[in-house]
């Protein structure tokens, strides 16, 4: 199993954080599984080789070959039985509606192929990502493709890429009526707003972001349950224990002595 990030070009990097490329050899008998959590960004993938699944809710169903991965608060399963290569690109909060010109809230949740959300132009570009022979021409293709419609897409949303970023600093431990002030907005323009352009509410997006944070301490330490949950900004560890079952689907504890290398970290 490989997998590999490669970083964007200037020109897209505010939308981008990354491309990645996984591959694999699975078989029926070492298959690979994968649980997904949830995750405020949302993910753009190609599987040039093989398919893999996907399960929710004890529902398996083949992933899309091409489509993709929105925000989202649940948690999901992937899995192969046979080889898989895929290339993706990881995309910032705000990066959809500015890009495509939908709103992030239609597609929050949602796991889609590229022509539901592009038509043709996404099925054009599905075309031209299987037919390149390395992951240099896939990232060449995309840098070119994401340039030529930000040429063409909405002005940056400045405030709402400054108040993401803001939440994001802050690992997610921020109080809404602030960043409802530092935006001059009445509660309700701002709630309107922001989900408008990110696809959850605002509180629901700080606590997916306090929940990705404490995923990266934990995994650069080896701290307590309790002080990681205290560090985190959580009440306790009962209430950092909540949000992993929600987002994750298990303990704490179980998770975080998983492997969790994938093409979706």
């Amino acid at each position: 199993m490989q997998y590999n990030k490669i970083y964007p070009a200037d020109v897209i990097k505010h939308i981008v954080c990354f491309f990645w490329e996984f591959e694999g050899s699975f078989t029926e008998s070492e298959p690979y599984a994968h649980g997904l959590t949830a995750s405020v960004n949302p993910k753009l993938a190609f599987q040039y080789s093989g398919l893999m699944h996907i399960q929710h809710d004890n529902d398996a169903s083949p992933l899309f070959q091409s489509g993709f991965q929105c925000q989202t608060s649940a948690h999901l399963t992937i899995s192969a039985t046979q080889p898989v290569g895929i290339f993706g690109t990881y995309f910032y909060p705000f990066a959809i509606p500015l890009l495509f010109g939908v709103p992030a809230h239609a597609l929050t949740n949602y796991n889609i192929e590229i022509s539901d959300v592009l038509g043709i132009e996404g099925a054009e570009l599905a075309e031209r990502i299987m037919t390149c022979r390395n992951t240099a021409a896939r990232v060449a293709t995309m840098t070119s493709f994401l340039t030529n419609k930000l040429s063409k897409g909405l002005d940056s949303p400045k405030d709402m890429i400054a108040t993401v970023n803001y939440i994001t600093a802050r690992s997610g431990k921020v109080d809404i009526n602030e960043l409802v002030n530092r935006n001059f907005l009445s509660q309700r323009q701002f709630e309107r707003k922001f989900k408008s352009w990110i696809g959850f509410p605002a509180k629901l997006f700080t606590r997916i972001v306090r929940f990705e944070a404490c995923l990266a301490s934990a995994a650069a330490s080896s701290q307590s349950l309790v002080q990681l949950s205290l560090d985190s900004g959580y009440y306790d560890q009962s209430h950092m224990i909540r949000d992993f079952k929600e987002f994750s689907g298990t303990h704490p504890r179980s998770y975080l002595t998983e492997n969790h290398s994938s093409f979706f970290e």
